[in-house]
């Protein structure tokens, strides 16, 4: 069965029952980055989305009535949503209404493409067009200068939508968007006026209806709220793609030494001591410390990479003898990467076992060797545990794809390599489809595994899986382009920060 196959099953036989009816405003976005990656453009939604919004909008349009509709909007994408709503709305709307726009800012600073593709759009309409009104309320008093016109009118039907800000909000309103919400708050119980919301209410207002995307969001009040489709594919939310890796933590630019990620790489031996070093040269490239714990044969080898960190234990591999002096070591690292190159023998054996079985919840991936000589008869898939397994090492684990109820306890996340690669834990699976056949050199696995590490370092688990799937393939498909399927490891260690860069 190939990887594409057992995703396919495990998505129809568990994963579909997990599906949520609610999600949060991150994960919105990542599925809107990623149906981009898919080729469905954010524009296209945009369409989608305002034409919805216009629909709904259209049920409180009275007849022999004047209906006035005011749209605030802000300068990101929700704002773009209520600029298309508007366009719809004036096939709707008789030419006895009135509708206008409030942008809550300048034009020049509308911050998307598509949200200024469709304000331009506006500008033409309303060239010609006499029910559409565009007004700039940068400020307090243009805000207010538009609520008393509201006030004023006691008569007509008014609508008001509020596309300010949707899932865009950090920390408390500014000005003017709480003088605005304030009054709007005041406004909606006069019994001429409903307050509608695009995708989610703007912090701190209370309207009549909510009309969202795709799902409904955390924040929103089921009771008052209607969901919308919007085009997106069910499998823009099983896919590792753009959104996951724009959705990875930022560097703080006032962090030092350290606070970017320490990781420790425990493996090696006298047999194979290339592997360590190709892990610890990948997660170099994304935190600030790298130390290789191992032999002195792996030790000797990393004399020529002075950036990274060694510590030597005694011995050809590692032992149950050196577990304490590697558990007080492990203390001051973010996340620890186990089993690149580690050997397979009684002495390695006890030393993953016993490790594993101290480590309590220290972040560790779970790698090559270690996977294989770990003693699965007892052992706790833990939420700190990442295991990127290929196929073969992945049958040592016991987990029984044609059992999908074996995975309720499968809180470790698993990344199991191949042409595709499958990221799942007990809640949640996604399929990465970058990389190569020139990918099966070996080491490139090693490499896989620094990069999870890394981002593991300050990132949970699942998206630390994805996101290293997605970037260690896509330097594999950068060298592809540029060398054919004549590449090495080291090559694609120099190709990360080429990739990172893209989504900085």
């Amino acid at each position: 069965m190939s990887n594409l196959e057992i995703f396919h099953k495990l998505l129809k036989n568990y994963y579909s029952k997990k599906s949520k009816d609610c999600i949060t405003s991150g994960e919105m976005s990542i599925i809107d980055n990623n149906c981009e990656y898919l080729g469905v453009p954010k524009i296209l939604l945009m369409e989608n989305a305002g034409k919805s919004v216009a629909e709904e909008v259209s049920r409180y349009l009275k007849e022999n009535c004047k209906n006035r509709i005011y749209v605030f909007c802000g300068l990101g994408n929700n704002g773009g949503d209520g600029f298309v709503a508007v366009r719809h709305l004036t096939d709707y709307c008789s030419f006895e209404d009135t509708l206008t726009v409030v942008l809550l800012g300048k034009e020049e600073f509308i911050k998307t493409y598509e949200a200024g593709e469709n304000f331009k759009i506006l500008k033409n309409i309303s060239q010609l067009d006499f029910r559409l009104t565009i007004k700039e309320a940068p400020y307090v008093e243009g805000v207010l200068e538009v609520i008393d016109e509201i006030e004023n009118n006691r008569e007509d039907n008014v609508i008001i939508i509020d596309a300010l800000l949707g899932t865009g909000i950090r920390g408390d309103l500014r000005e003017p968007f709480k003088t605005l919400v304030d009054n709007l708050n005041r406004l909606r119980y006069k019994e001429n006026i409903k307050i509608i919301s695009v995708d989610v209410e703007t912090k701190g207002l209370r309207g009549n209806l909510v009309v969202t995307f795709h799902r409904n969001k955390m924040e929103n009040d089921i009771s008052k709220t209607v969901v919308k489709k919007i085009g997106i594919p069910t499998i823009a939310h099983y896919i590792v793609g753009w959104g996951d890796m724009y959705a990875l933590s930022k560097r703080d630019p006032n962090s030092h030494k350290g606070e970017n990620g320490k990781v420790l790489i425990v493996g090696g031996s006298k047999r194979y001591f290339g592997a360590p070093i190709l892990s610890a040269l990948a997660s170099s490239k994304i935190v600030d410390l790298t130390t290789v714990v191992s032999v002195k044969h792996t030790i000797e080898a990393l004399r020529d990479y002075p950036h990274l960190i060694s510590y030597e234990v005694e011995g050809d591999y590692l032992s149950r003898d050196c577990v304490d002096e590697v558990m007080k070591l492990s203390k001051d690292y973010h996340v620890v990467i186990l089993g690149s190159g580690l050997g397979i023998n009684e002495d390695t054996k006890e030393f993953v076992n016993e490790y594993l079985n101290e480590i309590g919840d220290k972040k560790v991936v779970i790698d090559a060797d270690a996977i294989k000589v770990i003693d699965y008869r007892d052992f706790e898939f833990k939420e700190n545990f990442i295991f990127t397994p290929h196929r073969r090492e992945f049958e040592y684990m016991g987990i029984n794809i044609e059992d999908p109820t074996s995975l309720e306890d499968v809180k470790s996340t698993i990344l199991l390599k191949g042409r595709y690669d499958i990221i799942f834990n007990n809640e949640r699976i996604k399929i990465n489809k970058t990389g190569n056949v020139g990918m099966t050199v070996g080491g490139t696995g090693d490499v896989l595994c620094g990069i999870v590490g890394a981002f593991f370092s300050k990132n949970d688990g699942f998206i630390s899986a994805c996101c290293g799937a997605y970037i260690n393939g896509y330097a594999g498909d950068m060298l592809l382009s540029e060398k054919g399927y004549y590449y090495t490891p080291m090559d694609l260690i120099e190709c990360i920060p080429k990739v990172l860069s893209m989504f900085r």
